[in-house]
């Protein structure tokens, strides 16, 4: 099979990169210690995804192997925190009629206004549990059994501008972009490698940063979150695959501009230090 591209798709692809490599001619290593993060709207709900998403599967939960295993009905979060996983949304990767056990697809609430409400079910473990499945049991092909999997998972917008988010951090990080990172699924410890991100200086953005990775714990995470704001995006660049037990399906996420009190910035040196 062979794939033309057009003209102005190449332009356009040409062009991104160029912007990217021009911008690392400006960058700096920022301060490494902890410190407020703010993470930008779209591809960063990779974090919640991975660090967060996986640990509702309850698989894991029924496993006691997740942290959330005895966390159903408790605080997880600030009440303006709600968290879903939606298998209807048109056009996501992660979008589908019903799931690989038949089961009709919806949207779960996974974490109500700061309470974790329910788990990612498959009919085992919805058996397990005393539920009803939530379409969440997914599998690869034929050749697998279904899990409970995520599908489109998201956090919906808060009432705070972005704008407003920044201003609130005195010195920190803005994270755009983030790739390359390792999660322990049942813990929810994670880190990633910041592609692309900001320093925030005085409540306003500021210089570019280079060579940094990010390390926290999911959970701990989603409690340090203090403010949401108002400009979810669905992360639609990167869509791809989740991999789970040798197993791969289609998902998205997404998340608006959101605020975490403290996170550890791996930079160049200790924050404070001097230069």
């Amino acid at each position: 099979m062979v794939f033309v591209l057009q003209p102005g798709t190449v332009d356009e692809v040409v062009k991104k990169v160029i912007d990217k490599v021009l911008v690392l001619f400006e960058a700096v290593q920022p301060p490494a210690g902890e410190m407020p993060v703010v993470l930008g709207p779209g591809i960063t709900g990779v974090l919640l995804h991975e660090a967060i998403g996986h640990g509702m599967e309850a698989d894991f939960n029924r496993k006691n192997t997740s942290t959330y295993a005895t966390m159903l009905g408790k605080k997880v979060a600030e009440p303006f925190v709600t968290i879903i996983d939606d298998g209807t949304n048109p056009n996501m990767a992660g979008s589908i009629n019903f799931d690989d056990e038949a089961n009709p697809s919806q949207k779960t609430v996974l974490v109500d206004r700061g309470t974790l409400t329910s788990y990612l079910h498959d009919r085992i473990s919805a058996r397990h549990y005393g539920v009803a499945p939530t379409g969440n049991g997914r599998r690869e092909s034929y050749r697998h059994y279904p899990l409970p999997r995520m599908r489109n998972t998201y956090m919906l917008p808060g009432e705070a501008s972005p704008e407003d988010v920044i201003k609130s951090v005195e010195r920190g990080i803005y994270i755009e972009e983030v790739s390359n990172g390792q999660v322990q699924i049942g813990e929810g410890d994670f880190a990633f490698y910041v592609s692309q991100g900001r320093m925030i200086e005085g409540g306003k953005l500021t210089a570019p940063i280079k060579d940094v990775n990010i390390m926290g714990n999911g959970p701990k995470m989603l409690l340090g979150v203090k403010m949401v704001a108002n400009d979810l995006e669905m992360d639609t660049a990167s869509m791809g695959n989740c991999g789970k037990d040798g197993q791969a399906v289609p998902v998205s996420f997404g998340l608006p501009t959101t605020l975490v009190h403290s996170m550890t910035v791996g930079g160049t040196k200790r924050q404070g230090a001097g230069a």
